[in-house]
């Protein structure tokens, strides 16, 4: 993964939609970075042959979150519940 993220952490997988939260420091420019959430497909998008996630902005952000936990909640898929949890909990403290 490019050196721009830092601390990344894999929290959903779907058939290859993943999306992780971490530190994203563009250009590690801004003295480690800021909390994000990114998003890849398996293996894309590359930057020089290093995958490369897209940065989420945070309104878009905040609304996955929110129907991925109530998509997990109505499934009654703890697992995803807490990994979903374990994001926000990233993001609001």
């Amino acid at each position: 993964m490019i050196s721009y993220w830092k601390n990344p952490k894999q929290i959903y997988d779907d058939e290859g939609l993943v999306l992780i939260i971490g530190w994203y420091d563009h250009k590690n420019q801004n003295n480690g970075g800021d909390k994000a959430l990114g998003v890849h497909w398996d293996n894309y998008p590359l930057s020089r042959n290093v995958l490369s996630p897209c940065v989420i902005p945070e309104a878009t952000r905040n609304a996955i979150l929110s129907g991925l936990l109530h998509q997990a909640v109505s499934s009654g898929n703890t697992k995803l519940i807490d990994s979903i949890r374990e994001a926000v909990e990233f993001f609001t403290t």
